[in-house]
């Protein structure tokens, strides 16, 4: 079966998949990437990537092979200061670039239905646009899993803004 290209650029994921890497005990995400060896391979592997943080100033090296391959795969890449990538990392080793993950593992439409059908129910999806707050997104998805919605829809990019 050949896969069609959805112009909507949507993503879809099971309601029911990992969507709780918040360690407690740590107090950290697991939704981070650091140093320039780990981002590179994030990127040449095709995983969702929200952004990728890089130091500003001068760039030397492969942070320039990382710029590169994040533009080709369209992430959004933000420069910024040293000391904001010092308080975002986990291991104080950056190497002047982190990346940031979702937090959640995304599906294929088809994986939706098939949950669905696997079940021997008729596929209850959410298709969710225009959502701008993440509470709101994270309480309707917990109200979704509660009533039974085999996946949501959302927006690839920009479904919602953290403040």
């Amino acid at each position: 079966m050949k896969k069609e290209k959805n112009s909507f650029n949507k993503r879809a994921y099971n309601v029911k998949e990992k969507n709780n890497n918040y360690n407690k005990e740590n107090k950290d995400y697991e939704d981070i990437v650091e140093g320039r060896n780990s981002v590179l391979e994030l990127l040449n592997s095709g995983k969702d990537i929200n952004k990728i943080f890089v130091q500003s100033g001068e760039k030397h090296g492969s942070i320039n092979k990382i710029i590169a391959k994040a533009r080709e795969n369209k992430v959004v890449i933000v420069e910024t200061l040293k000391t904001k990538l010092d308080q975002m990392s986990q291991s104080g080793n950056h190497q002047g670039v982190i990346a940031i993950t979702p937090p959640f593992e995304y599906s294929e439409v088809e994986d939706i239905l098939n949950l669905a059908k696997e079940k021997n129910e008729d596929a209850f999806i959410l298709i969710l646009d225009g959502i701008e707050d993440p509470h709101n997104l994270g309480s309707i998805i917990r109200t979704a899993e509660t009533a039974g919605v085999h996946g949501v829809i959302i927006p690839k990019r920009r479904a919602c803004r953290s403040k």
